[in-house]
């Protein structure tokens, strides 16, 4: 039986950033399921910019008055960038990263079944550094955040939808923003699609 109420939280890709058309994919995702049942419902709460220590403080907070059925996550990767230069240390070591993740699973799976999403390859070119800021992000350290991921999801038993494996062989260039990090409509259009996939299997799966 699909979730009659569903929690997504993150950053700026939960929010929409990129999306000209139609406000994100969790946007597109409330659209469609919405219009299955008029007692679904699908809380888009995503906040610009947001690291992972903000987001396990909002989970529970946020999420609990609004009963969920599944919590979808996106911590994305603001946790990985490098600060001043490409040399400097991550702003969030893996470690507490990893810990965070236990943490932030833990919060949300006391409410509900969670379905933990990782970030998209981006084009490192674009974000070296990052908007003529003095941010950088690497797609090597998005590849050790995202097999971290893969390992705390497996550790705890939370369901994981690997966006970072799954865009493994997408022409980036056709669905990012052009700051190279984002997502375009066209790439918020594919993660809804996948999203919408993985769900309908999971829960046809389990009925």
């Amino acid at each position: 039986m699909l979730p009659k109420r569903i929690v997504a939280l993150g950053s700026s890709s939960i929010y929409g950033r990129g999306d000209d058309e139609w406000g994100g994919f969790i946007h597109r995702l409330r659209l469609w399921y919405e219009s299955l049942n008029t007692r679904f419902f699908v809380y888009s709460l995503g906040i610009f910019g947001e690291g992972t220590d903000r987001l396990i403080q909002r989970v529970a907070v946020e999420s609990a008055p609004r009963r969920p059925e599944l919590i979808i996550l996106y911590p994305g990767f603001n946790d990985i960038r490098r600060e001043g230069s490409m040399d400097a240390k991550n702003v969030v070591s893996l470690e507490v990263f990893m810990s965070s993740m236990e943490k932030l699973i833990d919060e949300a799976q006391s409410l509900s079944p969670v379905l933990m999403l990782t970030g998209v390859p981006f084009i490192e070119s674009k974000t070296m550094p990052y908007l003529q800021s003095n941010s950088y992000y690497l797609s090597s350290d998005a590849e050790y955040y995202s097999q971290g991921l893969r390992d705390v999801c497996a550790k705890k038993g939370a369901m994981l939808l690997d966006f970072f494996q799954l865009w493994e062989t997408v022409p980036l260039e056709e669905v990012l923003h052009s700051d190279g990090l984002h997502c375009n409509a066209l790439g918020h259009k594919l993660l809804f699609e996948q999203l919408k996939r993985f769900i309908l299997e999971q829960y046809t799966l389990q009925a």
